[in-house]
């Protein structure tokens, strides 16, 4: 069976391989049959004393509780493969205790599905009735023990039927919870997903609001096995020949159980204490016809085994030409994932080198523009320090200032320099006022000075102390010299002072 890489990624690989094969379990009980010979030919087994003779239900084409949804045309397809395969009990092949011998497809109703019924025409749901032979002519006690604790269990109502199958490939169901609607959706690639929501595979059965089930495909029905718990409730029993199924009869015990009775036509019965000399005589024949269809049909089956077993060769061939191809592929696709890898390290060792090398300019960069803010920095602060010296200050005031007044933004900083330079002018007028004052001083100073020096000493100057005239003379040139002060400085002298 293909596996698809979402159903390996979803670790469901070695489950569905695994579980290609199944059993579906309905009960089975000893059958009282009226047959009528025209329409069924599993004679064998009814009257052997070596054999005893079972019918059942082996499938039924409908959603079982497992969650396997069986199609009306693959059961169809598969309807025949049941024959000739073997009975156990548990499913332990070490435990084979008979074969099925025979297959109807019936209806509800009961009623035997012609061969040549066209798929199309075929009920919604039917079912596959199979006739089976249980060993009883073993000479070892324990097989003969075990063959009668089975027959005992199916008269008793307690066995079932569980169906074996090998399928290989399936779809998916889905049904609307809310409006019960179905619909079948292909397993692919796109859609392999929806395997792990699946029963079979360890999921809930759900999918957004969907119940979800596997539709079987390729359908090999490979034998049954008498177990102890069924599977399907609505599988039957059979204990008469004419298959009519009455709902009138259902009970919910019986519903429960998977078993519903048939109602019993009165035929003669094939039993050898009915039959007279002639009658027997005619059953033999009847039988060794049997006999040669059997083997006829079974010389078929090995012609059909053989063409099936050459097409499966053929497929294997196939199979293993594709797998060829694929591992092929999939050596191009490492490779090319290899090379791609490659480019994508050396353009990466590429990127790595250029960013590299563009870290470093922008380095540089940066470097550069540190040094260009830097002069700018230092030449706009020059032109603070010019702006107020002409503005008045001192070389060390204007230093200072500027430093202090670093963080002032331009504008401000204009601000306060026109401001100092509107209180230049009163100050330098104040100082050249007293510029001029000391330059008159130091000149009156001076010309006091050499008029003192230009003054004439007379010897006969009567220099005695309280001498009238004496005093007079020193007062005049007293006042002379102060007159003469004041007229230099720029003064009137007031005659009063």
């Amino acid at each position: 069976m293909k596996i698809f890489e979402q159903e390996k990624k979803d670790g469901l690989e070695e489950n569905i391989k695994s579980s290609a094969s199944f059993t579906y379990a309905c009960s089975v009980e000893a059958s009282d049959v009226n047959i009528k010979k025209d329409e069924i030919k599993a004679l064998a087994g009814v009257e052997d004393k070596d054999l005893y003779y079972t019918q059942s239900i082996l499938v039924s084409t409908d959603w079982n509780k497992n969650d396997d949804i069986f199609d009306p045309k693959e059961v169809w397809a598969a309807k025949d493969t049941p024959s000739h395969k073997p009975t156990n009990i548990e499913h332990q092949e070490s435990k084979i205790v008979g074969h099925i011998i025979n297959n109807w497809p019936i209806t509800e109703d009961g009623v035997i599905i012609s061969n040549d019924t066209p798929v199309e025409n075929l009920p919604s749901k039917y079912h596959v009735l199979t006739a089976s032979v249980i060993y009883t002519g073993f000479t070892d006690p324990e097989l003969r023990e075990r063959t009668s604790d089975l027959i005992q269990e199916i008269e008793a109502g307690t066995k079932y039927v569980s169906m074996e199958c090998f399928f290989n490939g399936f779809d998916y169901g889905l049904q609307d919870k809310s409006t019960g609607e179905l619909k079948l959706l292909p397993r692919e690639e796109a859609t392999a997903y929806l395997t792990k929501h699946l029963r079979a595979y360890g999921g809930s059965g759900e999918f957004e609001n969907h119940k979800i089930g596997r539709v079987l495909r390729n359908i090999t029905f490979s034998g049954k096995g008498f177990v102890d718990k069924p599977a399907n409730p609505e599988s039957v029993i059979f204990q008469k020949e004419n298959f009519k199924f009455l709902e009138n009869q259902k009970t919910p015990e019986n519903e429960k159980e998977g078993v519903s009775p048939i109602q019993a036509t009165q035929e003669a019965t094939m039993s050898s204490e009915n039959l007279n000399p002639n009658d027997k005589v005619e059953a033999m024949n009847d039988c060794t016809e049997l006999v040669k269809e059997a083997y006829a049909a079974r010389d078929e089956f090995k012609a059909q085994a053989s063409e099936l077993e050459t097409s499966l060769k053929s497929q294997q061939e196939t199979l293993a030409e594709v797998k060829a191809a694929l591992e092929a592929l999939e050596a191009e696709k490492v490779e090319a994932m290899k090379m791609a890898d490659e480019d994508k390290k050396k353009k990466e060792e590429e990127m790595k080198k250029m960013k590299a090398e563009l870290d470093e300019a922008l380095e540089v960069i940066a470097a550069y523009k540190d040094k260009e803010e830097e002069m700018k920095k230092k030449d706009a602060m020059m032109k603070r320090k010019a702006s107020l010296l002409e503005a008045g200050l001192d070389e060390e005031s204007a230093s200072s200032s500027v430093e202090k007044f670093e963080n002032l933004d331009d504008e401000a900083f204009a601000n306060m320099v026109s401001l100092l330079a509107a209180m230049k002018p009163k100050k330098e007028e104040k100082k050249e006022e007293e510029e001029a004052m000391m330059m008159k001083k130091k000149a009156s100073e001076e010309e006091l000075t050499e008029a003192l020096e230009n003054v004439e000493v007379t010897e006969e100057a009567n220099l005695t102390v309280g001498s009238d005239e004496s005093e007079d003379t020193m007062t005049s040139t007293r006042a002379a010299l102060i007159d003469f002060v004041y007229n230099r400085l720029g003064k009137t002298l007031d005659k009063g002072e």
